[in-house]
């Protein structure tokens, strides 16, 4: 097990190389979530955003955010798999939320802050098991 101080330091670079990776994901799904949203409802718009998002996160997550990480067929699959879960956990989510504030775009952050901390844990959770 290594220590306390190790850990800790793994975790803030993780978070840091997460922050910057999904920041870019974030802007790129965004712009696809609000141009979509000109035309279609809320939830189709999102969906759109989250299946560009998925493919992202499959290609860059396990080279580029959890380094020294599982990157195999298998975790990257995992990865999809946890993003497609944070997707309908979202979905879900996010049709509260429009419901709860009456205002998409509120809704749309609010629910964003609840996929970035599921994405985060599990899939550092997924990239540092032990094969």
């Amino acid at each position: 097990m290594e220590p306390v101080s190790t850990r800790a330091r793994n975790i803030k670079n993780d978070a840091l190389r997460f922050l910057l990776a999904g920041s870019l994901n974030t802007a790129l799904t965004s712009v696809a979530y609000f141009l979509c949203a000109i035309f279609l409802k809320p939830t189709t718009a999102y969906v759109i955003a989250w299946v560009i998002g998925i493919v992202f996160v499959a290609i860059v997550y396990p080279d580029r955010v959890f380094l020294g990480g599982r990157n195999d067929l298998a975790s990257r699959l995992l990865l999809v798999a946890l993003t497609t879960t944070a997707f309908f956990s979202g979905l879900v989510a996010l049709d509260f939320l429009v419901r709860l504030t009456g205002d998409h775009r509120i809704a749309f952050l609010m629910t964003l802050f609840i996929t970035v901390v599921i994405n985060f844990f599990g899939g550092r959770f997924i990239s540092r098991q032990k094969n």
